[in-house]
This record gives structure tokens, sequence and C-alpha cells, in this order.
């Protein structure tokens, strides 16, 4: 039976200690470990510690109990705290910049020579056995008609918001021009035994898409209280439904390039999980995501510069 701090009697059978509090409420908390277990408990004042005591042949099994206990309390601390941090800003600038840089490369396409926009088209032979590798870059700067471009920078910019809370602002950007240079280099490997041109900035799109979709399942996968299978599924349900939505075309669309679309999402996946599970965002100051950032946009204009330039 439990002992308040004014009866701190003891009975006369061997007992042992489980635990020692420096606050009669946390003994008696745990003495309901205890007492759900149907086993009798006593808290005693000992100087400026309540101990907690069990009847000595009931030790263990409290004592196993009680660490179970404690470790989910902590676990559940941990998740209010979790979902107690703000969560970051989205640096709208960077946006803008993304959007900016888009359509300047719109107008230079438009402007530009022909031969200028088949050097920058990802051509999967050259790419594969030409060493034109520059091309996965350079492709994702190019598009069919103004309403290609619409579609990619609505849909990118949309998914690049939700990307930067995660990541940082330039570790974003830098992310999803590589998932998109990754999977426009896969989706020529893939298509290396046939004639295949592709253009446009929906593989970096779906990179953004898997680089969301990956942060998600590791912050879920990090905390007890979202680690149920079901909770794991259903970012990747999530992204891959928007992949086959957004993604697939139909009939009408003979355009549309799945597979590049995949491969994009599949790179962001792979690129993702390990920065999430890292914590780069924590991990970068603010000076390397600017630095990160203008990598990204340096990229695609050194890829044009050597598309132009090579014979």
């Amino acid at each position: 039976m439990p002992e308040d701090e004014e009866s701190p009697d003891l009975p006369d059978v061997p007992l042992a200690a489980v635990g020692h509090y420096a606050k009669f409420s946390d003994a008696q908390e745990r003495g309901l470990v205890a007492a759900a277990l149907d086993r009798a408990y006593w808290v005693k004042r000992e100087g400026p510690e309540f101990v907690l005591y069990v009847e000595a042949a009931e030790r263990e099994g409290v004592a196993a109990e009680l660490q179970k206990f404690e470790f989910e309390r902590f676990e559940r601390a941990a998740e209010l705290a979790h979902a107690a941090k703000p969560v970051p800003k989205i640096e709208t600038m960077s946006l803008f910049v993304a959007a900016w840089a888009m359509s300047m490369f719109w107008f230079a396409q438009n402007y530009a020579p022909p031969e200028w926009i088949e050097r920058g088209e990802a051509d999967s032979a050259r790419i594969i056995f030409g060493g034109h590798w520059w091309r996965a870059v350079t492709a994702l700067t190019l598009h069919g008609d103004l309403s290609h471009l619409a579609a990619n920078l609505a849909t990118g910019l949309v998914f690049a918001a939700f990307v930067q809370p995660q990541l940082g602002a330039g570790l974003a950007w830098f992310g999803i021009v590589l998932s998109g240079t990754l999977g426009n280099v896969a989706n020529a490997w893939f298509y290396r035994g046939e004639p295949h041109l592709s253009i446009g900035a929906s593989t970096a799109v779906f990179g953004a898409l898997g680089l969301l979709v990956a942060g998600e399942f590791v912050d879920r996968l990090r905390h007890a209280a979202t680690r149920a299978w079901w909770q794991l599924v259903l970012p990747l349900g999530a992204g891959l439904a928007l992949l086959a939505y957004l993604g697939a075309g139909d009939e009408h669309s003979r355009r549309t390039d799945s597979m590049a679309h995949l491969f994009g999402f599949a790179a962001g996946l792979a690129l993702g999980a390990p920065a999430a599970a890292a914590r780069l965002r924590d991990h970068t100051p603010r000076w390397l995501q600017f630095a990160t950032g203008c990598s990204a946009l340096s990229a695609l204009a050194g890829a044009w510069l050597i598309a132009v330039r090579h014979p």
C-alpha cells in the first residue's frame, strides 16, 4: 500500500528500494507503476530524498517496468518538444530569385540561335557515349513553350518552399538542381540504346518532391510517436500519388517524359534521406547556405558556358 510523507513507517517484510526522487510526487507517480502490476509499494523520506520501496521478491519485475516507464516518459517529452518547435521561416527571396533565373533562361532560349538550344537539350546518346555531361544540367533550363515553363515554375516553387524548412534555402536549391541533374543522367542511361531527347525543369521539380518526402519520412522515423508503419507509409504514399498524378501525363501528352520524372524523384529521395538524418540544416551556417544556393545557380550558368563553347 502507498505511504505519504507523514506516514513513513515500513512493514515488517523484506523490502528493496527501486528509486530515489527529489519530490514526493515523482516517487508517488512511479509507485503507481507498481500498483498497475498489482504490487504493493511504499514511499519513505530519507534525508532530502523520497525512496520508493517494494517487496524484495518483486524488485526485479517492478524495476524493469519502471525502466520502460522512464523511457516512454522521455520519448513523450521529446515528442512534445518537437511539436512545440517553431517551423523555420520560408525564405521567399530565394523563390523570387529562382523564378527570375528561370524566366531569364526562357527569354534567352527564345532569342538564342537554334543551334544553342540543340547544344543544351538532354540527348541520351551524347550524354552517355559522347561525354556531354553538361546537357543533364542545361536541359533543366529549356522548355517547350510558355505553358510548360509556367507549370514547372508553379509546381517547383511550391515544392521548394516546403523543402526549405527541412534543409535551408541554399541546400534546398542545391539539392533540387543536383537531383534534377542526376535524374537526367539516369534517364539518359535508361534510353541509351535509342534516340531520346529531353528538356524541362520537371526532373528537378520531382527531385524537390523526393527531397520533401525523404525529409518527412526520416523525421517521422526519428520519433517513437510517429514510427508506426502506417505513419511511415503516409509520406511515401503521398509522394508517389503526386508523382503519378503530376508526372505520368496522359494519352494526350506525348511529350511527358515519365521516366525522367521518376528518376528525378528517386534522386531526391536518395539525397534527401541522408541530409535529413544528418540534420544538415542545423549544422549548416548561414554563409554556407548562401554559398550552396549560389553554387546551384552557378552550376546552371557554368554548364551553359561549356555547352556554347563546346565544338
